[in-house]
């Protein structure tokens, strides 16, 4: 079995990186938890330093080469480090974001089967480990909690020479957006993961990637391990965000000046009043980069808006168990007539099709269910039956090929059946027509027609009048319903749960501004 590159393996990419651009600069949000005394500003020198010092604590808490650890604590930068030094002792790391639920979690450990638990008092103390069997050693990252010590009171274990694993060897865990219900455990191989890189390194040396580097993503997610390696290969100073606000958005993004800015679509339509209120921000940019979901045409003139001139919008649409799928660049004078089209595979590393609903192969502008292949297809998930059909694995989206050979996105599966031709499509229409609007989510109910969420800026008013004016053409809609961002359920990567709100909103338990025709 062969061996990949040393820079696209968790074990090895930090050294290498050291060794190739050892100043270049990373800058943070905020500062580490492991290692607050790094600050928010350090170099891939001592990034590679921090993940053999945190290998070493690792190895003196116990950890040793094949365990599976769960890695569940607040977002930060530290939960990436982390995740490199388990995968500099041969362990395996589990990614888990806080916000699944003790129910959720519960289910999770059970099917990672984890030798021990890296947590913090923060993510205890709300009771996201209240399932988890206390027995199972855990490790605090910074205070010592209640039911173990601090990592940094470990002895320094000794951390055996640096190694490029077999292609083969298990090297990351990752998990599902959980949309749809319990987030599913994703295990990745070093060959795999090294798949979920590869485009984009190839697309950066493309276009000649060499700015500043600024990404905001949920540090347990998929694409921003793959987004590490791949940033630490190519040698870009880096500045990474957990907090998707605008604000906090405009001070890094002050401080960093990108070339490059990657979010994923839902934090890049919070940015557009950043675009509007101070574009200079935006001026050095010449790549914005999104991934996950198509992103509204509205989201995308606007930062191109802002942009240098001749900046591209290139987003990706994948999943944590496919990596990147699809590919399609925008240019603010060229863009796309149709926001739901997420463009062509990626040469050399996917293939897509699309069967209708007898199950054959659609034919162009069949709308359809949406399978691929890929070079960055999961091996298996933990506990849980894969996704595939005759080779190919089932993305659990509802779309068509189109005459020109693009692939357009219009809902998941499980969210058809709503009276809507395309939920997707649908917001868009609404958020080109209501741009006071932050968000708009239409939730099928299982009684009644859809209820369309939506999210004003600076959570005034909705516009009543516009927005009848915006929905007249819909299907039958019912009344919007208003709140602030943060009351609303989202996933890791900052998806709208569907099905949860759909199902808080039907018990009347989920916090609202206003119905249409309330006063506030």
């Amino acid at each position: 079995m062969a061996r990949v590159n040393r820079r696209l393996a968790l074990a090895t990419a930090p050294a290498e990186a050291a060794r190739r651009h050892g100043p270049v600069p990373i800058r943070l949000d905020r500062a580490l938890d492991l290692f607050p005394e790094a600050g928010r500003l350090f170099d891939y020198a001592d990034f590679a330093r921090m993940v053999e010092e945190a290998a070493a604590l690792l190895a003196g808490a116990g950890v040793t080469r094949g365990q599976r650890i769960l890695i569940v604590k607040q977002s930060n930068f530290d939960i990436p480090l982390l995740g490199f030094a388990c995968a500099r002792i041969g362990a395996v790391p589990v990614l888990v974001h806080s916000a699944v639920g003790f129910q959720s979690l519960g289910v999770m450990t059970g099917r990672a089967a984890p030798a021990a638990v890296l947590t913090d008092v923060t993510t205890e103390s709300a009771g996201v480990l209240d399932s988890v069997d206390p027995e199972l050693p855990r490790w605090y990252v910074g205070e010592r909690g209640e039911h173990g010590l601090s990592l940094l009171d470990a002895p320094r274990g000794e951390v055996p020479p640096a190694e490029v694993p077999r292609e083969d060897t298990p090297q990351l865990v990752t998990h599902s957006s959980g949309t749809t219900g319990v987030p599913k455990l994703v295990l990745h191989s070093v060959h795999s993961f090294a798949g979920h890189a590869r485009p984009q390194i190839t697309i950066g040396k493309v276009l000649r990637v060499r700015d500043p580097y600024l990404m905001c993503l949920s540090p347990v997610h998929a694409r921003c391990m793959s987004g590490m390696l791949a940033i630490l290969a190519l040698g870009l100073p880096l500045g990474f965000l957990t907090d998707t606000g605008p604000e906090n958005a405009a001070e890094l993004l002050a401080a960093v000046r990108p070339g490059v800015v990657e979010t994923v679509p839902n934090a890049f339509i919070r940015w557009e009043e950043v675009a509007e209120r101070q574009p200079e921000l935006f001026a050095q940019t010449r790549l914005f980069v999104s991934s996950f979901d198509a992103a509204h045409p509205r989201t995308i003139r606007t930062l191109l808006g802002a942009a240098r001139p001749g900046a591209r919008y290139m987003q990706a649409y994948g999943q944590t168990e496919t990596g990147p799928v699809t590919v399609k660049s925008h240019k603010l004078k060229s863009r796309c007539d149709d926001g739901r089209c997420v463009g062509r595979g990626v040469i050399g590393h996917t293939r897509i099709r699309v069967l209708d609903d007898e199950g054959g192969k659609a034919a162009k502008g069949t709308a359809g269910q949406i399978f691929a292949r890929s070079s960055g297809v999961t091996p298996s998930y933990l506990g849980s039956p894969d996704q595939r059909v005759d080779g190919w694995w089932a993305m659990g989206d509802y779309g068509l090929v189109s005459d020109r050979g693009c692939l357009h996105l219009f809902d998941r599966i499980v969210d058809r059946g709503s009276g809507v031709q395309s939920l997707l499509a649908a917001e868009d229409d609404i958020l080109e027509a209501l741009p006071q609007l932050t968000e708009a989510v239409i939730i099928p109910m299982a009684d009644g027609p859809a209820v369309p969420l939506v999210v004003t800026r600076g959570d005034a008013p909705l516009d009543l009048a516009a927005w009848r004016r915006a929905v007249a053409r819909l299907p039958e809609l019912a009344a919007p319903v208003q709140c602030r961002w943060d009351d609303i359920p989202h996933t890791a990567t900052w998806k709208v749960k569907r099905l949860e709100v759909a199902r808080r909103l039907a018990a009347g338990d989920l916090p609202v501004l206003a119905a249409a025709g309330e006063e506030r």
